[in-house]
C-alpha cells in the first residue's frame, strides 16, 4: 500500500482543528458529495452559524491542508473532491457526480460515504479510459484489468495539491507509469495495484465524516 503517514490518516487528519471547524469541514465535504461545490458566501454562513469567523475558519483547514479557497472563499479543493476538472470523474451511487482531486482520492471516496461509486480516468500516457468500480469495503473490478496508480509526489513540501495531485494518477499498464516516471525527473514515486491505491483511500478517508 502507498506510504502514508500517520498524520495523514483519518480522522487524525482532523486532530489541529476544533469541534465547531471540524462541522464545518464535514458540512464542505457533504456539499461537494450530494449538491456540487458550496458557494465563497455560503460557506461563510454556515461558518457563522456554527460560531466561527469564517476568515480564521478557513485558514485553520487550509493550515492543515484540507481545504483550500479562492478568492471568494469558494473551496476549490476539499480533499478528495475538486471544484475543478482534474480527469477523475466519480460517480456516486449511480447518482450523483463529483470531480476527484487524484486517483487515490478519487477510491477513498467509496469509503468516505459508504457508497459504492464508479470512478472513470485516463490514462496521462495512452489516454486510454480506466474505469473502477467499488464498494464500501473493496474495489469490485477495474478495466483494463492491467492497470494500475502511480504513488509518488513532485515535492515534500506545501499543501498536497501541488506536489501529489498531479502525480497520483491511473495507468493502464505499469510500464506507461515507469515510462511518466522516466519522462518526469522531477517525480519520485513508484507504480501501485489498484487494491493497494483503494486501501490508501481508505486509510485517508475512510472515517472522515464520522463524529468524533
Amino acid at each position: 500500500m502507498a506510504a502514508i503517514r500517520p498524520e495523514r490518516r483519518g480522522r487524525r487528519r482532523l486532530s489541529g482543528l476544533t469541534p465547531r471547524e471540524r462541522e464545518l469541514y464535514r458540512w464542505i465535504l457533504q456539499r461537494f458529495a450530494t449538491a456540487g461545490p458550496p458557494s465563497g458566501e455560503a460557506t461563510r454562513a454556515t461558518a457563522v452559524e456554527l460560531g466561527l469567523d469564517p476568515d480564521e475558519a478557513l485558514a485553520a483547514l487550509a493550515r492543515d491542508d484540507l481545504v483550500h479557497t479562492d478568492r471568494d472563499g469558494r473551496p476549490v479543493v476539499a480533499y478528495p473532491f475538486s471544484a475543478h476538472e482534474r480527469g477523475h470523474r466519480v460517480l456516486i451511487n449511480e447518482i450523483h457526480e463529483v470531480e476527484a482531486m487524484c486517483a487515490i482520492d478519487a477510491l477513498g471516496i467509496a469509503a468516505m460515504l459508504d457508497q459504492p461509486i464508479e470512478v472513470r480516468s485516463h490514462d496521462p500516457i495512452s489516454g486510454r479510459e480506466i474505469r473502477v468500480h467499488a464498494t464500501p469495503e473493496a474495489v469490485a473490478s477495474w478495466q483494463p484489468e492491467t492497470a494500475v496508480v502511480l504513488a509518488g509526489s513532485s515535492s515534500c513540501e506545501g499543501p498536497s495539491y501541488c506536489g501529489c495531485c498531479d502525480v497520483l494518477n491511473f495507468f493502464e499498464s505499469t510500464e506507461n507509469a515507469r515510462r511518466y516516471l522516466r519522462e518526469h525527473a522531477n517525480v519520485q514515486g513508484m507504480p501501485i495495484s489498484i487494491l493497494d491505491a483503494a486501501a490508501a483511500g481508505r486509510a485517508i478517508f475512510g472515517a472522515m465524516l464520522k463524529e468524533t
